[in-house]
């Protein structure tokens, strides 16, 4: 089972689950996120960034700070941020629970970068869910207090056509407090 971080280090909720869980109890729109003139705030309003215009709709729920699903290519983008409780897990170490139990993995990008003046890792990648490949797209942000994983995905013949609206949107990440 692949792992997402959920509210601490130390509790963890799957790709695949959450894929699951998105797919097939979510319902298109969402009262409860802060998005104003396309920018979303986060629950905590600790950061801020813009969402994509056309053909994103968010998606309810719990497990994630955003869900945005994109019908035409069927893509969705997902904002987590967890707590860190605890600096005994380095970056790639989190990048790597990141994509536990994932099939057939491979790995065309992992690189250091810095998103909203913090390091991060970017990876993307080919896995197999299910009897689905998919590719993903992820950023794995490091703060002293919290850490954020910003993931795009979509199936590998589909994934190009939106990836530049996650792309766009990681540039526009920003702190509002640290």
């Amino acid at each position: 089972m692949s792992l997402f971080r959920k509210k601490s280090v130390t509790h963890w909720l799957s790709v695949s689950c959450l894929l699951y869980i998105i797919l097939n109890f979510s319902l298109p729109g969402c009262a409860s996120l802060q998005i104003r003139d396309n920018i979303f705030s986060s629950p905590e309003e600790e950061y801020t960034v813009h969402i994509p215009e056309k053909g994103w709709e968010p998606v309810k729920t719990s497990d994630a700070d955003m869900v945005l699903w994109n019908k035409q290519y069927n893509a969705m983008i997902a904002l987590i941020s967890s707590d860190r409780k605890s600096k005994e897990f380095s970056l790639e170490m989190l990048n790597k629970q990141l994509f536990i139990g994932m099939k057939d993995k491979e790995i065309f990008v992992k690189e250091s970068v810095v998103v909203g003046n913090q390091k991060a890792i970017h990876t993307i990648l080919t896995s197999k869910i299910d009897d689905y490949t998919l590719k993903i797209d992820s950023y794995v942000i490091e703060t002293d207090n919290k850490i954020y994983d910003l993931m795009y995905w979509a199936p590998l013949d589909l994934f190009h056509y939106a990836q530049s609206d996650f792309e766009n949107m990681v540039e526009t990440f920003k702190y509002n407090q640290l």
